[in-house]
């Protein structure tokens, strides 16, 4: 029930038709915009390794952005890729700041929201 909630709640938000929207990917500076401000969940942020998808361009204030990250445990174990929701903010087109919405938790159920969130919203993942 809540996911369905969730997902009804993210449906109103994220537009459904992404194939006309221009992409582009981020550059290295926005990069590290997001990695600081994301890193602080992480148990070890130096060894976590991330995958960038191309940054796909909303006419809304603070776009949703997607990401996937596989980072160590407290066992010092990687858990694989898993997809993190977010929102950025914007000026003159550029990435300036960077707000955790969700994934990449130990909860599955969370993990599996923000997957098919992302994927609403366009971003695909291998």
């Amino acid at each position: 029930m809540l996911r369905t909630a969730l997902t009804l709640v993210v449906l109103a938000i994220i537009p459904l038709d992404t194939s006309y929207a221009q992409q582009r990917s981020l550059t290295e500076a926005e990069k590290k915009i997001i990695m600081s401000t994301y890193e602080s969940r992480l148990k070890d942020p130096l060894s976590a390794q991330y995958r960038w998808p191309n940054l796909i361009k909303a006419q809304a204030n603070e776009p949703d952005y997607c990401f996937q990250v596989n980072a160590k445990n407290s066992y010092g174990g990687y858990v694989g890729f898993q997809t993190v929701l977010g929102s950025v903010t914007q000026r003159n087109g550029t990435i300036v700041g960077y707000r955790f919405k969700m994934g990449a938790e130990s909860s599955s159920m969370m993990n599996d929201t923000a997957n098919e969130f992302c994927a609403i919203g366009g971003y695909k993942f291998p």
